[in-house]
């Protein structure tokens, strides 16, 4: 069953829908597998980590800590 925005940075610690929404107007996620339906977005749940991955690479994630001394 696929995701609304909302429902995919709710699965993404730290994310926001409006950065994601964001992140499709920028054509920095591909629009053609995320389909607008009757307003909203639907995002497949195994394009889940390709957009962690563009709002990392757009500074909108904190970046991720390694064991327990990472500064």
């Amino acid at each position: 069953m696929p995701f609304t925005v909302s429902d995919a940075a709710r699965r993404i610690p730290g994310a926001r829908p409006k950065d994601i929404s964001s992140l499709f107007y920028l054509r920095k996620l591909d629009d053609a597998l995320c389909p607008v339906v009757g307003g909203r977005r639907l995002i497949p749940p195994d394009y889940l980590p390709q957009i962690e991955e563009a709002l990392r690479q757009a500074g909108r994630l904190p970046e991720q800590v390694e064991g327990p001394c990472a500064p």
